[in-house]
C-alpha cells in the first residue's frame, strides 16, 4: 500500500510527497491534471484568490483524504489530497480527453 500526498507551493509548484516524490513546475494560469496508476485523476489549479485547489475528476481504487485550504492569507493556502492504495506512477499534463456521456464522442478539454 503506497501513500502519496499532493499539494501546491508558492504560486508555481505542485508537490508530490510520500512513496512517490516529485516537484512539478506548474503554469499558474492552467489547471494541471495528475493521473495515477490506480485510475485516480486529480485537477490541480492555483485559483484567482491565491489558493491551490486539488479536486478529484476521476476516482480510482485508492482511498482519498482531502484537507481544504483555509485561505491565501494563512499558512494553509493549499488543499492537500492524500491517496492510499496501489500507486506505482503518476503522470502530469494539461489536457484530458474523455467520452461525453450525452454524445458518446470523445472531446478534449482544452487549455483555458
Amino acid at each position: 500500500m503506497q501513500t502519496v500526498t499532493v499539494y501546491g507551493a508558492s504560486d508555481d509548484l505542485i508537490e508530490i510527497e510520500g512513496d512517490i516524490r516529485d516537484e512539478i513546475s506548474a503554469d499558474s494560469d492552467m489547471p494541471c491534471k495528475l493521473a495515477f496508476s490506480d485510475g485516480t485523476v486529480l485537477n490541480v489549479v492555483y485559483d484567482e484568490d491565491g489558493c491551490w485547489r486539488v479536486t478529484r475528476i476521476a476516482a480510482g481504487t485508492a482511498a482519498m483524504q482531502k484537507i481544504e485550504a483555509e485561505g491565501s492569507d494563512t499558512d494553509n493556502y493549499s488543499d492537500r489530497v492524500t491517496l492510499n492504495g496501489d500507486i506505482k506512477w503518476v503522470v502530469a499534463g494539461y489536457c484530458i480527453t474523455k467520452v461525453e456521456p450525452t454524445s458518446g464522442v470523445a472531446e478534449m478539454e482544452a487549455r483555458p
